[in-house]
């Protein structure tokens, strides 16, 4: 209801189809605009491609981020279209301090001071000396980031290559094959949004090296196209009914507020559905604004309304259906790593945890088969550390059944990939001193303790050794 308020939908606008003719806009001529806010926010709520930003504990942070990157927007336009008075500065204050939470909670909030000033220029008016003085502030917390991942105690130059390093979470994916690539997983991000089925919490995604790729091509023209949609509609909207502004501001929204991890910024996982969560509004502004804006086009037959918002309701609560359901697949770990592993079969990762979730269950058999489906699909691991932990696991299954050989082949093979494996090194020599093979076992307890010097268990088995085979 704030959008409401502001200037642009207070002053007057042209008819469509009607030149030089203009009539007042009021809220109070067209009632079903009331209810906007609240079909954006339960269609939000209730989508089930919401599930892995709130359940899954660790990306509460992307809730977290996107509560003060709303709350900074809200309380910059209430500065913006407030009267004069002490609290008026009061909110810029809320606003401005919560833009600096929320981009000391997550780097998705870097890109909030252009998502304000985007909204200062499409829906607010005012002197442009005076607007610009209002947004400074906020844009130099975009400096936040940057200082927070490099330091600021460092030359000039270091700092410029630390910057480089810190914008690259990953080496094994270029700048340009991670860019390609987000073409079609923000493909598949608008296919999630508007039908949101076969959701995946680790989807096996391929990554694309050429631009030219036909997938990636035809990925590239599409956003372009419906980017170029959003630029046509804030055009007309100059012109004709607010609604469309409305749309246009959120195709931007969409965009923008998912370029942090979806551009040039290579990430290991290239596609995550917590992902969605903030840019997930920018299509429900755009998909909410056609539907009312249709039921103000069509109002004129009271037929056609009543019909849409028994889809508006039927919509809401097949989405909340399909969130509850999308949500009894985290339930616990292993309902979890099986969906991911039917659903992605052929990497590596789901099988891996699937196998810990049944080791810790103490179904071993389940467990090892789970290891060696992993083990056989190692190519589409991630590094040779997560091949070197899978040994690990196997040759613990092996030292619970009492197969030590076995066990020492699969820490062996580990340490051949990984050789600061330190749980590889103890279990190795737990496994050799299960043999009575005590100088291994000692060369092992002792590894262990150069590479972490406060394993606490270590010592004890050393001074075991020292007690129980030493000559006296």
């Amino acid at each position: 209801m704030l959008t409401f308020r502001t200037p642009y939908f207070k002053v007057s606008v042209i008819s469509a189809g009607v030149s030089n003719q203009s009539n007042q806009f009021n809220l109070s001529t067209f009632q079903p605009f009331n209810y906007l806010p609240l079909f954006i926010a339960l269609l939000f709520v209730s989508h089930p491609i919401q599930t892995q930003a709130v359940t899954y504990i660790i990306q509460r942070f992307t809730s977290l981020a996107t509560f003060f990157y709303l709350l900074s927007l809200v309380s910059y336009i209430k500065f913006r279209i407030s009267v004069s008075g002490a609290s008026r500065f009061t909110l810029y204050a809320v606003s401005l301090l919560s833009s600096v939470l929320a981009m000391k909670t997550k780097e998705i909030a870097f890109t909030l001071p252009v998502v304000i000033a985007l909204y200062e220029f499409m829906f607010l008016e005012g002197k442009i000396r005076s607007r610009i003085l209002y947004l400074i502030p906020l844009l130099l917390t975009m400096l936040i980031i940057p200082l927070s991942l490099i330091g600021i105690d460092k030359p000039i130059g270091d700092v410029i290559g630390e910057l480089g390093e810190a914008s690259q979470e990953t080496a094994e994916i270029t700048r340009w094959t991670y860019l390609f690539t987000q073409f079609r997983v923000i493909i598949t991000y608008i296919r999630l949004l508007f039908l949101p089925i076969n959701q995946n919490f680790d989807y096996d995604y391929s990554i694309y090296h050429s631009f030219l790729t036909p997938d990636v091509l035809l990925s590239f023209l599409f956003l372009l196209l419906i980017f170029g949609f959003g630029v046509y509609l804030f055009y007309v909207s100059r012109f004709t009914l607010y609604a469309l502004r409305l749309a246009s501001f959120g195709i931007f929204w969409f965009f923008i507020t998912l370029s942090v991890e979806s551009s040039v910024i290579p990430i290991r996982d290239v596609i995550f559905e917590h992902r969605l969560y903030l840019p997930s509004l920018g299509g429900i502004f755009v998909f909410a604004s056609i539907i009312f804006w249709s039921l103000r086009v069509h109002s004129y037959n009271p037929r056609i309304p009543t019909a849409i918002y028994l889809m508006s309701v039927f919509l809401v609560i097949s989405l909340s259906s399909a969130a509850y359901q999308r949500n009894t697949v985290w339930k616990d770990e292993i309902s979890l790593w099986s969906d991911v592993a039917r659903k992605s079969p052929e990497k590596a990762r789901p099988h891996h945890n699937l196998g810990v979730v049944y080791a810790l269950k103490g179904w071993s058999s389940e467990a090892m088969q789970e290891y060696k489906i992993a083990l056989s699909l190692k190519s589409r691991f991630f590094s040779t550390a997560e091949i070197a932990k899978t040994h690990n696991n196997i040759g613990v299954l092996y030292s619970k059944q009492g197969q030590f050989e076995e066990a020492v082949m699969e820490y062996k093979i580990a340490l051949e990939l990984l050789p600061n494996f330190e749980e590889a090194h103890y279990n190795l020599a737990v496994a050799y001193l299960s043999k009575e093979d005590i100088d291994s076992a000692r060369k092992e307890f002792e590894a262990t303790l150069r590479i972490n010097p406060l394993n606490s268990e270590a010592p004890k088995f050393l001074n075991y050794i020292e007690k129980r085979f030493s000559p006296h």
